[in-house]
């Protein structure tokens, strides 16, 4: 949620808290295309999501922050103003290098993302399979990951061509409404993940996680390319789904990982 008051009498946007720089600088971004780019004002952000996960959090609090502007713009000229997803995400990447894509609707469609680029790479016709998501943090004790400070991963060339493979199975796991082959690719996604030429953010105890996933029958284990949490994907529709799911986060726990969220999808 951001809460933005303009000002009179000064410069600057004042934002709160003051380490969200990224929220500061896409308020200005904002600003600056709606034509208003010597506003001053001050920017609330709150955000429920945890930091330095891999969860989203500042990009959440960069669209937040980009809608309260639209918002106030709006109340300032007196008509509504409508800002696409597309340009949020253009501003967002501007504001931190890379951002997720909270900023669209996929309750009906599946989009692949370009996280740096800020643009929609392929459509897919149909939201996800219905899956059931036992979400853990693998290094919760650290504090967190600054991925800002971080290099990038690298892949292989034989990897980079794999992954088109991977979105043909996708593609297929939508059309079919399949949780087994979107387990498969999300399984796929984190070895390579694990596998990658260079990769700071490989997640420890990962062979055992696998067996995890094996041994309790899920679907597939995702992790978050930019933080610390990971997940295993269940169908919900399973007969002993309740079952596995209460072994998984045993075995989970006995790792010493924390149960961060459970959740489905689509939302």
């Amino acid at each position: 949620m951001g809460n933005f008051v303009p000002q009179v009498g000064r410069t600057g946007i004042q934002v709160t808290p003051n380490h969200f720089y990224k929220c500061e600088l896409a308020a200005r971004l904002a600003l600056n295309a709606f034509g208003l780019s010597n506003m001053a004002a001050t920017l609330e952000v709150r955000t429920f999501v945890p930091e330095g996960a891999g969860m989203g959090s500042s990009t959440s609090g960069v669209v937040a922050s980009i809608r309260a502007i639209a918002k106030c713009v709006a109340a300032y000229r007196g008509s509504p103003v409508l800002m696409a997803p597309h340009l949020q995400a253009k501003l967002a990447v501007a504001a931190e290098h890379a951002c997720d894509s909270l900023m669209f609707d996929c309750t009906s469609s599946t989009i692949l993302f370009a996280q740096r680029m800020g643009e929609v790479v392929q459509l897919f016709n149909g939201p996800l399979p219905q899956m059931y998501i036992l979400g853990f943090d693998t290094g919760a004790a650290n504090g967190g990951i600054g991925t800002d400070r971080l290099p990038r991963a690298r892949y292989s060339r034989d990897q980079i061509a794999a992954f088109g493979c991977a979105l043909a199975v996708l593609e297929r796991a939508i059309a079919e409404q399949s949780v087994t082959l979107a387990g498969r690719v999300a399984t796929f996604s984190a070895i390579q993940s694990e596998t990658a030429l260079q990769n700071p953010l490989k997640k420890p105890k990962f062979d055992q996680l696998l067996r995890i996933k094996e041994d309790t029958g899920s679907a597939g284990i995702v992790v978050a390319h930019s933080g610390t949490v990971a997940g295993l994907i269940f169908d919900p529709h399973l007969a002993d789904f309740r079952s596995r799911m209460d072994e998984a986060k045993a075995a989970i726990g006995r790792l010493g990982f924390d149960i961060r969220c459970t959740f489905s999808t689509p939302y």
